[in-house]
C-alpha cells in the first residue's frame, strides 16, 4: 500500500510537525503548507511548535453523497462566471460546515494539543494547507481560510472545518478551474500551530518578485501581526538587501497607519499607531541581516526562492510558513561559468514570436545559433543561447563590453521590437559600469583578431551580398520574382543536407549535425537595402507628404503576402463556382469528402498548386514541432470558409486594383509636387526612380524568411520521421511525444536505447510556460529589466504599445492564440500573440490588429501597413486582458489599445 494508503487504514487524522516517520513531510497527507514546515522543523529552524489535521480527517468530513455531488458538479463551471461560482461554492461550503466533526478525530486533536502544551490558555493560528498549494508551479496562495489566536479545542476544531470547508471559497474554485486541476482531486489538511504574539511581523522573499533578481532579497515589515500586511491593510516597511554582501540596498519607510494585535478573549483587533510607531523604522541592520541570513538557510533547504511569512518576539524570528516564488521566470540554463553578469535578449522577441517551444525545439535552435556564431568567426568557446522558461535567449554581453557598440545596441534592438531596447537601455543606466573593460594590449589584439577572423569569414560574404545588385537597383526596371528565385535556391540548398539521407535516423541526426556554411552564402541583399535606402530618401525629399509616401507603399503584387492572400481568395472564388464545394467547407468537411463532390477535384487541385509554393510555410514556424500547411491545411481552409461568408467574388483581387490605383495616384502626385522651379525636372525624375527602386524591391523583403522556412520545413519534417520511427518500435506513444525528447535522449532512442523519460511532466511543464509571459531581455541574476512602453496623455486603462500603421478604428475584438484552429469574422480587429508570416491569412478579414510582440520591421507591422490596416505590438499581455466580443479603439498613430467596455 502507499503511505496515504496506510495512513487512511490507520485513521490518521493528526501528524506532529516532528513526526519521526516522515509523514509529516508527506504533502498528500498534510497539504503543501504543512509539509514544507515539517522540513524546516526537521532542519531545527525557528517554527512554532504544532501538528496538522490530515487529509484523511478531511475525507471522513466531506464523506457525504450530497457533498460529493456538488463538488462533481463544479467541473462545469465556467471560471469567468462569477455568480454562479459564488452560489455554488457558498452552498457547498454550507453543507460541509453543518457536518459534524467525529468524536474519534476531536479525541486526537485534543490529544494533540495536550501534547503541544498543558496551558489551557495557549492560543494558536489555524490555517489551511491544500494539497495543490505551495507547490513551485503554483502557489494557491491566500484562497483557503486562516484565523489567529484560537483558544480552546471547540473553536480550534470549529476553525478546522472552516478551514477545510474553504477549499471552495469562489476563488479557489475559479483558480482551479483556470489551470485545470480537478476539484475532486484536490484535497485539504489545516496546519495548528502555537501562536506567537510577535512585536514585528512581515513577509521575506528570498528573490526580488519584482525584477526576478535571485541576488536581492525583498522584506516587508510592519508592527503586530502580519496578518494586515498579507491582507494589504497597512502599508509596511519595504526593504531591498543585496544577498552577495548583505548590503541594504533600500530602506522605505511605510506609513502603517495600523496594526492587527491579538485579543484576550481570542481572536484580533486592528489598534490605532501612535505618531512615533508609524514614522519609526521596525527593523534594524542587524536584525534585517539575521532575517536574510534564515531565509538563505532555508531557500538552500527547500531549494528554490521562497516567499516566507515571519515574525520577531524580542530578539527571536519564528518562521510560520515559506513557500515557492511562483512567479518568477526561470533563470537562463545553462548559467555562466565567470561569476559576471550576463544579459540575454528574447529570440522569439527579435521574430515577434514570443510563445514557448518544446524542449526539442528549443535543442535545435541552441544548436544552430551557437553554429553560427561560430561561422561568424567570433568566440567559439561561449555558450552563445540558452534557454528559460521554454524560450531560447542570445547571450548579447560580449557586444556590451564594447562601449561604441554598447550604446547603440539598444537602437537596433528596438528597430525589431520596442521593449527590447527599452530594457537593455534600463540595464545600462543602472549597471552599465558592470560591461566596462580595462582594455589591454592582449585584449584589444585577441578582439582584433576576432574581427579579422570575422571578416574573413563572414564579413566578406556578407559585404558581397549587401553591396551586390545595390547600385543597380537604381538603374533599368525591377525583377523581384529574380530575387525570389535566388532566395528559393539558397533555402532549397540549405534544406538539401537535412533532406538527403536516407534514413530517419540520419535524417534527425543532420538537423544537429549539419554546418551553416550553405547559409552564408548568401544571395545579394543589395536591392532589398537599396529599397530601404530609397524609403529614407523619400521621406527627407518630401517630410510633408506622410500619407502619399503610406500609400506608395501599398499594392504590390508579387510580395509574398500579397500572393497568400490572392491564392486564398482565388480558391474562395473556385469554391463559389461549385455550391457543393462552398457547402462543403462551411460544414467543415474534409478534403477527401469535398474532393468528391462536384467540382472538388478543381478545388483541390487549385490547393495543390498553392501548397505547392507556399506549404512549407506555417503557422508559428519558429516552432518546428508546428505543423506545415502542406501537412495540415485546416487554418488556410478556415480562411477559404470564412471569406466564403463575407466576401464578394474577385472582391480581393479588386482590392489589391484599388491599393495599386492608389499607390500610383500617390506616386504621380508626390512627381508632380517635384516637378516645379529651376530643378523641377530633375527632382521629377529623381523622384520617380526612388519610387520605382522603392516598389520594386520592397516587396522582396520576405524572401529570406520565405527562403528559410524550407530548411525549417526539413527539421520539422526530418524529426516527425524519428517520431513516427521511434513509435513504429514501440520506444514512443505518439508521434508528437518526439518533440519532449532531449538531443541526446533522440540519439540514444535512435540507437535502440531510449532512457527512462516522464512525456507527461515534460507536457505539463511546457503547458505552464505557455501560460507565461516571456520578458525580452533577462540576465544571469533571473532580473528582467523593465520593458514597459511610456506615453504621455495615454487614457486611463489604456494599454500602451509600439504604433507601427498609422490610422484610428473601432471594432469588436477577436483573441485568436492559434490560427489553425480559430478564424475572424469581417471587421472584427484581431488580437493576438504574435504575427508571423502563417498569420497572413486572417489579415484579410481584420480591420486592425493588437500584437503581444515585434516591432516596426515585423511581418505583422509590414502587412498592416500595406493592407492599410491600423495596427499597434508590443502590447504586453494583450490577449490575457482583452477579451473576444469587447469593443476595443486602436490608434495605430499614437500606440494606444482602449477597451471601450471599460467606459461603461
Amino acid at each position: 500500500m502507499s503511505d496515504i494508503e496506510d495512513a487512511r487504514a490507520a485513521g490518521t487524522y493528526v501528524v506532529p510537525f516532528d513526526d519521526t516517520r516522515a509523514r509529516a513531510t508527506n504533502r498528500a497527507l498534510v497539504g503543501g503548507k504543512g509539509a514544507n514546515l515539517a522540513q524546516l522543523v526537521e532542519a531545527d529552524l525557528p517554527v512554532p511548535a504544532g501538528f496538522c489535521v490530515t487529509t484523511i480527517a478531511y475525507e471522513e468530513l466531506i464523506d457525504d453523497p450530497a457533498i460529493k455531488e456538488a463538488i462533481d458538479k463544479l467541473a462545469g463551471l465556467d471560471p469567468s462566471d462569477t455568480a454562479t461560482i459564488s452560489d455554488a461554492g457558498s452552498a457547498l461550503r454550507a453543507r460541509i460546515q453543518n457536518r459534524s466533526v467525529s468524536e474519534e478525530i476531536r479525541d486526537t486533536i485534543e490529544t494533540a494539543l495536550n501534547e503541544i502544551a498543558s496551558d489551557p490558555e495557549q492560543t494558536y493560528a489555524v490555517r489551511s494547507s491544500a494539497t495543490a498549494e505551495d507547490l513551485p508551479e503554483a502557489s494557491f496562495a491566500g484562497q483557503q481560510e486562516t484565523f489567529l489566536n484560537v483558544r480552546g479545542a471547540d473553536e480550534i476544531i470549529a476553525r478546522v472545518r472552516a478551514c477545510m470547508a474553504s477549499l471552495f471559497t469562489d476563488r479557489a474554485i475559479a483558480y482551479r478551474a483556470r489551470n485545470d486541476v480537478a476539484h475532486e482531486e484536490v484535497s485539504i489538511a489545516v496546519v495548528v500551530q502555537q501562536m506567537v504574539i510577535p512585536d514585528i511581523s512581515g513577509v521575506l522573499f528570498t528573490a526580488d518578485p519584482q525584477t526576478g533578481n535571485r541576488h536581492i532579497a525583498s522584506i516587508e515589515a510592519g508592527m503586530g501581526l502580519g496578518e494586515a500586511l498579507v491582507s494589504g491593510e497597512v502599508t509596511a516597511d519595504n526593504i531591498r538587501v543585496d544577498t552577495r554582501t548583505d548590503e541594504v540596498l533600500d530602506y522605505e519607510v511605510g506609513d502603517q497607519q495600523s496594526a492587527v494585535r491579538p485579543i484576550p478573549e481570542g481572536g484580533i483587533e486592528t489598534v490605532e499607531l501612535n505618531t512615533t510607531e508609524r514614522s519609526s523604522r521596525v527593523l534594524t541592520v542587524e536584525q534585517i541581516q539575521t532575517l536574510v541570513e534564515l531565509g538563505e538557510e532555508i531557500e538552500a533547504l527547500l531549494q528554490s526562492p521562497q516567499d516566507i511569512e515571519w515574525c520577531l518576539k524580542g530578539e527571536e524570528f519564528y518562521v510560520v510558513q515559506s513557500r515557492p516564488i511562483t512567479s518568477l521566470f526561470p533563470l537562463p540554463s545553462p548559467l555562466p561559468d565567470d561569476d559576471r553578469l550576463h544579459v540575454y535578449f528574447s529570440l522569439g522577441h527579435v521574430q515577434a514570436f514570443a510563445e514557448a517551444m518544446p524542449p526539442l525545439v528549443r535543442d535545435v535552435w541552441v544548436e544552430f545559433c551557437n553554429l553560427w556564431m561560430v561561422e561568424l568567426g567570433v568566440d567559439t568557446t561561449a555558450q552563445w543561447a540558452v534557454e528559460a522558461g521554454g524560450r531560447v535567449y542570445i547571450d548579447m554581453t560580449p557586444f556590451l563590453k564594447i562601449g561604441i557598440v554598447r550604446y547603440g545596441f539598444p537602437k537596433w534592438l528596438s528597430a525589431t521590437s520596442e521593449p527590447l531596447g527599452i530594457a537593455v537601455d534600463d540595464l545600462m543606466a543602472r549597471r552599465g559600469e558592470e560591461f566596462q573593460e580595462e582594455w589591454t594590449a592582449r585584449k584589444i589584439l585577441s578582439l582584433v583578431n576576432q574581427v579579422t577572423s570575422a571578416v574573413r569569414t563572414q564579413a566578406r560574404p556578407m559585404i558581397s551580398a549587401v553591396v551586390s545588385g545595390f547600385f543597380g537597383a537604381f538603374i533599368g526596371e525591377p525583377t523581384p520574382k529574380r530575387e525570389e528565385a535566388r532566395w528559393n535556391t539558397w533555402g532549397w540548398n540549405a534544406a538539401a543536407p537535412v533532406r538527403t539521407p536516407k534514413t530517419p535516423a540520419e535524417r534527425a541526426r543532420a538537423v544537429f549535425d549539419s554546418d551553416n556554411s550553405t547559409l552564408t552564402n548568401y544571395p545579394r541583399l543589395g536591392p532589398l537595402y537599396a529599397a530601404q535606402l530609397a524609403e529614407g530618401l523619400l521621406q527627407q525629399l518630401v517630410p510633408d507628404a506622410p500619407e502619399e509616401l503610406n500609400d506608395v507603399g501599398k499594392g504590390f503584387p508579387d510580395e509574398l503576402v500579397t500572393r497568400i492572400n490572392l491564392g486564398l481568395g482565388d480558391l474562395a472564388d473556385v469554391a463559389r463556382g461549385y455550391p457543393a464545394v462552398a457547402h462543403a467547407l462551411r460544414q467543415g468537411s474534409s478534403l477527401d469528402e469535398i474532393k468528391s463532390l462536384e467540382g472538388g477535384e478543381a478545388f483541390c487541385a487549385e490547393l495543390d498548386d498553392f501548397l505547392e509554393e507556399f506549404g512549407h510555410r506555417a503557422t508559428g514556424e519558429l516552432d518546428i514541432s508546428r505543423p506545415r500547411w502542406r501537412d495540415e491545411p485546416s487554418g488556410l481552409l478556415a480562411t477559404v470558409r470564412a471569406n466564403l461568408k463575407h466576401e464578394q467574388a474577385g472582391e480581393h483581387r479588386e482590392h489589391l486594383r484599388q491599393m495599386e490605383q492608389q499607390a500610383s495616384a500617390a506616386a504621380r502626385y508626390l512627381e508632380e509636387r517635384a516637378d516645379s522651379g529651376v530643378l523641377g525636372l530633375l527632382r521629377k525624375r529623381v523622384i520617380r526612380r526612388l519610387i520605382r527602386t522603392y516598389r520594386g524591391y520592397i516587396q522582396t523583403r520576405e524572401h529570406p524568411k520565405h527562403g528559410l522556412a524550407h530548411l525549417f520545413a526539413a527539421w520539422h519534417e526530418a524529426i516527425r520521421d524519428a517520431g513516427e520511427l521511434l513509435v513504429d518500435e514501440g520506444q514512443l506513444d505518439e508521434i508528437n511525444d518526439v518533440w519532449f525528447l532531449r538531443r541526446e535522449e533522440l540519439f540514444a532512442a535512435l540507437g535502440g536505447n531510449l532512457p527512462e523519460i516522464d512525456i507527461a511532466s515534460r507536457r505539463a511543464e511546457f503547458e505552464r510556460h505557455k501560460t507565461v509571459d516571456a520578458p525580452p531581455v533577462l540576465t544571469s541574476e533571473g532580473e528582467a529589466p523593465s520593458s514597459r512602453i511610456e506615453r504621455e496623455d495615454v487614457p486611463e486603462g489604456a494599454l500602451v504599445g509600439t504604433g507601427v500603421s498609422s490610422g484610428v478604428v473601432e471594432g469588436t475584438a477577436r483573441v485568436v492564440r492559434d490560427p489553425s484552429e480559430e478564424t475572424i469574422e469581417k471587421g472584427e480587429i484581431l488580437i493576438a500573440p504574435s504575427s508571423d508570416p502563417g498569420w497572413t491569412p486572417l489579415f484579410l478579414n481584420a480591420a486592425g490588429m493588437v500584437v503581444e510582440v515585434g516591432g516596426q520591421m515585423s511581418h505583422g507591422a509590414l502587412v498592416a501597413r500595406e493592407y492599410g490596416l491600423p495596427a499597434v505590438v508590443s502590447v504586453s499581455e494583450a490577449t490575457r486582458r482583452i477579451e473576444t466580443g469587447q469593443r476595443v479603439r486602436i490608434d495605430g498613430t499614437q500606440g494606444i489599445v482602449k477597451i471601450l467596455d471599460d467606459d461603461e
